[in-house]
């Protein structure tokens, strides 16, 4: 995602990753990669991937690696849920459906 951050933010697309994991992992893995997109943590409260239907798919208490689309008014506008949890969604995937959507 963070190649692709200028595309991104020349569409007016907000990037925010939401993970279930503790902050020592995505917080390292972020600062190592010079990820500047928002990373939010809910590893104490599960409430954000419940709320969207990712969360424990697969009885491992994580939440599925997914991609949504949120519309100016609030309304999932594309979702990609993911298959397994190593599933990944392509910026240029993205970008189309951004695309797509006008």
């Amino acid at each position: 995602m963070q190649r692709s951050q200028a595309e991104f933010d020349a569409r007016g697309v907000q990037v925010l990753a939401i993970s279930t994991d503790n902050l020592d992992g995505p917080a390292a893995l972020a600062a190592a990669q010079g990820y500047e997109f928002t990373i939010l943590f809910t590893a104490l409260d599960p409430i954000i991937p419940e709320h969207y239907g990712v969360f424990n798919l697969f009885g491992d208490g994580l939440a599925s690696a997914s991609v949504f689309l949120i519309d100016t008014n609030g309304e999932i506008a594309w979702q990609s849920v993911g298959l397994n949890y190593t599933h990944q969604v392509e910026a240029e995937e993205i970008i189309e459906q951004v695309e797509k959507l006008g």
